[in-house]
């Protein structure tokens, strides 16, 4: 019995030494996330703003706060949201001819900005895409 108390203490510690691992490496990557020049947006595959970095917000002319849960669809101008929300489904259900990237006008306060939207799939259980916002003025 003891034998197996202190086998089972070992694999506690490896297990708990793994998961200070996995914290550290996330809290890396949030820093390098937040501190990256361009700006990038992850949403949930139905477009609804999940994380946002600094650079972002500044394109987005909005508080981080008021960007979360909000439909990244309500930036894009009015006259170009029916073309996002297509290319948004179609990215959304991997169709082959969707295309990863394309300019669009971002509005917002009433100013217009030209961008270069570029969307990843996220590979992870809960899915998700990964948008980089690149202003083309």
């Amino acid at each position: 019995m003891a034998q197996e108390l202190e086998e089972l203490r070992i694999a506690w510690l490896g297990l708990k030494a793994r998961v200070e691992q996995l914290a550290a490496e996330r809290q890396q990557y949030l820093e390098f996330f937040e501190q990256a020049a361009e700006a990038y947006v992850v949403t949930a595959s139905d477009g609804r703003i999940v994380e946002a970095n600094g650079a972002a917000v500044d394109v987005l002319q909005c508080r981080r706060g008021h960007l979360l849960g909000k439909p990244l669809a309500v930036f894009v101008a009015l006259d170009r949201r029916l073309e996002f929300r297509g290319r948004l489904a179609a990215i959304a259900r991997r169709a082959p001819a969707a295309e990863p990237g394309w300019r669009t006008v971002l509005a917002s306060r009433g100013e217009r900005i030209e961008v270069r939207l570029t969307a990843r799939v996220i590979e992870r259980p809960d899915g998700g895409i990964c948008w980089r916002l690149e202003p083309t003025q």
